[in-house]
């Protein structure tokens, strides 16, 4: 089939491979020869291994789209960019710059060029908050401010967020939470983000701010690695800040990009497949904990882990997307827990209580959830059911531990108003302890 356009894939400024357009409007990836040879090199997902021979429109196609935001977020890219929804790799080729993971679609890395706009200073010497505040403002009329000049951001999933650096007073990007020194920025011309605000959202989900940080607090407390969230102010809001996990800062200062990709990308679906229980069947338990099957036994625990969490604290919107794999040269590794949080609060709000993945053949609410529920997800995935219930009663018990000190410490987040976390926290005890007494 001829190829009518070939589009570029970058790390830094190493060419990966190409994503070619094709007459029939299909595309293929194929890795670059020099990147083959090149020492240190990854693959871009485990569904495409880094060999000569072209991956198919079934692999890369999925793979691309779940590298956007989705529904109202990315109907409003679309529409910002003037092109399709539906066109992933037109909207990559503009957006595409700083995503998930570590490659850039269209252009390399300009190390002459890259650039980060003080927030403040862009928004005309605001305080810090209001500057915050204003940039939620525009990146909810124009999602990542896409379309700017030197600004090409994007992120997956369906809630509204932004992606900006953490500038320390040395004037040099960081890697973790901002100090009250600190200053937000937005990255420009290729410019790596180092941390994901997620605004909240009183209207639709009160105190979602407080419960995502207080799940992944509490993930950490007890052993669960998770990524590393704060609370920030703007103006009169507050948003959750997560650290990101798949950025370092190497000896000379800079921040590199760590490859990752979420469980939907390694398993070639697109994003509206990430859920099971969904309109159109997809990814289940079977295939999640399948996925696990590429990683080293010691991380395929911590997916274990990670999804025996979810269901104690009720996550029940933990979809494919929600748990990923990082892919630095020389194998895979879990990535730490993220967008963990409970939909017990909401749950006279119209909220779908059910988990995204059936347990034991059926659509289980987190109130419904018993011993056998955990037996059939052992058989499922091939793990000691008498062992998996041994697990979840450590976790429980270590969550009933932690749960003062998870408390506090959201308490005493920076931003933090402090009222919603204790009614979190008894919410997701009682329903972890509920759990617990029905494994008997």
């Amino acid at each position: 089939m001829p190829v009518l356009e070939t589009v570029p894939l970058f790390h830094g400024k190493f060419t990966v491979g190409q994503v070619n357009i094709h007459a029939d409007g299909g595309l293929s990836f194929r890795y670059d020869p020099g990147w083959l040879e090149t020492e240190g090199n990854f693959a871009l997902s485990v569904t495409m291994p880094p060999k000569p021979n072209p991956h198919a429109h079934e692999i890369i196609a999925p793979w691309l789209a779940n590298l956007l935001p989705e529904g109202n977020q990315l109907a409003s890219l679309a529409r910002a960019l003037g092109v399709s929804p539906a066109d992933s790799l037109t909207i990559l080729k503009q957006v595409g710059g700083d995503t998930a993971g570590a490659i850039s679609i269209g252009e390399p890395d300009d190390g002459s060029r890259l650039a980060y706009e003080d927030l403040v200073i862009r928004h005309s010497g605001e305080d810090a908050g209001a500057a915050l505040a204003a940039h939620f403002d525009q990146v909810g009329r124009r999602p990542f401010l896409a379309g700017e000049n030197g600004v090409r951001l994007s992120l997956a999933g369906g809630q509204p967020k932004t992606v900006l650096a953490v500038i320390g007073v040395d004037g040099a990007p960081k890697l973790g939470l901002p100090a009250p020194d600190d200053r937000l920025a937005v990255p420009k011309w290729g410019a790596p983000s180092t941390i994901i605000l997620k605004p909240d959202n009183p209207s639709w989900f009160p105190g979602i701010v407080e419960n995502e940080a207080y799940c992944l607090t509490l993930a950490s407390l007890i052993g669960v690695p998770a990524a590393e969230a704060g609370i920030v102010r703007a103006g009169n809001r507050e948003a959750l800040a997560v650290v990101r996990f798949d950025r370092r800062i190497r000896r000379d200062g800079t921040v590199a990009r760590l490859h990752k990709e979420d469980f939907a990308q390694a398993n070639g679906v697109f994003p509206s497949l990430k859920y099971e229980c969904g309109p159109v069947r997809g990814l289940d338990m079977r295939r999640l904990f399948s996925t696990g099957e590429r990683l080293p036994a010691r991380e395929a625990l911590k997916l274990q882990d990670q999804v025996i969490f979810n269901i104690l604290i009720a996550n029940a919107d933990a979809h494919a997307k929600n748990y990923s794999i990082l892919l630095p040269g020389g194998g895979a590794l879990m990535a730490p827990l993220y967008d963990a949080l409970t939909v017990l609060p909401w749950a006279g709000d119209g909220v779908d209580q059910r988990h995204a993945q059936k347990l034991g053949g059926c659509e289980v609410k987190p109130g419904d959830v018993a011993r056998r529920h955990w037996d059939a997800l052992a058989n499922e995935a091939g793990l000691n059911p008498g062992r998996l219930r041994g697990r979840v009663r450590e976790l429980i018990d270590a969550m009933v531990v932690n749960r003062a000190e998870a408390v506090e410490t959201v308490r005493g987040l920076r931003g933090a108003p402090g009222g919603e976390v204790e009614r979190i926290a008894d919410l997701v005890e009682r329903n972890a302890l509920g759990i617990g007494d029905r494994l008997a």
